[in-house]
């Protein structure tokens, strides 16, 4: 027996997730807060994760990226231990490392740190930022003719959520094979912002720009305008921000193939797919 249980499943990967363990045949189930939309959990809420978590043996820990993080993963510890879940599948972040001196690599890497101290089999995996930014947080931008992001010329990595999902599913079908392993996830290619925003455009037949903004216009972005964002978050997303524009998440593994058998997607493919989205 493996049943699965798949948290954070209305996400960029969760839903992707879901869809791919669906068509394997999986026996799973999905966790949400919201009444009626599958298992109920809140991960602030203990003794709600404890029922969530009953008769589960494999658990994908999908955590919300909020300012009390930490509480929220020894919530879950806390309810899988009590619940008898055998093995963990985290959702983490390329970089992760507890003793980073960047703020949100080093989030990511504590956290994974509890996970591996816990005692449960545990497996890591660790995408670059998700292509499927640009159809939704960027949309709007794109639509508007111009993007703007403090990235200068660095370039990332970014990968298709669908590969994450894939490469997930293959871990939690036979999560004893990838017991305390780590996977770093990548696309098959490194682009800037500039090249991206190129490719767009030449997609939906108008021109969008890519405007690079000082980092410190950027964080007084986030602190103002309205957007009132919480230190501790402005950090965090500041501090991968600033990785991006040093080149620092330019890295391509080939775990993505290792894992699926398949080739990671390229950002050409999701930009062919979605261009009707920009126009």
């Amino acid at each position: 027996m493996n049943h699965i249980l798949v948290t954070g499943a209305s996400g960029t990967i969760g839903r992707h997730l879901v869809k791919r363990l669906r068509e394997l045949g999986a026996d799973f189930d999905s966790m949400s807060s919201r009444p009626g939309q599958g298992v109920q959990g809140d991960f602030t809420d203990l003794a709600s994760l404890k029922r969530a978590f009953a008769g589960v043996d494999t658990l994908f820990l999908l955590l919300p990226l909020v300012p009390h993080k930490l509480q929220l993963v020894d919530n879950a510890l806390a309810a899988a231990r009590a619940s008898g879940v055998k093995h963990i599948v985290r959702s983490s972040g390329a970089g992760a490392d507890p003793d980073s001196q960047v703020s949100i690599a080093r989030l990511q890497g504590t956290i994974d740190a509890r996970i591996a101290d816990s005692g449960m089999a545990h497996t890591f995996l660790r995408p670059s930022g998700f292509m499927q930014n640009w159809v939704s947080f960027l949309a709007a931008q794109v639509k508007a003719g111009a993007v703007h992001a403090p990235h200068g010329d660095g370039a990332q990595s970014v990968i298709d959520a669908r590969d994450i999902a894939d490469a997930a599913a293959v871990v939690l079908s036979n999560p004893s094979a990838h017991a305390g392993r780590a996977y770093t996830l990548t696309g098959p290619q490194a682009l800037t912002d500039a090249q991206m925003v190129a490719e767009i455009s030449q997609a939906i037949g108008r021109e969008v720009r890519y405007v690079d903004v000082p980092e410190a216009a950027a964080q007084q972005a986030m602190q103002g305008m309205g957007m009132g964002m919480p230190e501790v978050m402005v950090d965090w997303l500041m501090s991968l921000n600033h990785v991006v524009k040093q080149g620092w998440a330019a890295r391509i593994t080939d775990d993505v193939q290792q894992l699926t058998g398949h080739a990671p997607r390229r950002f050409a493919d999701l930009v062919r797919e979605n261009a009707d989205v920009w126009r």
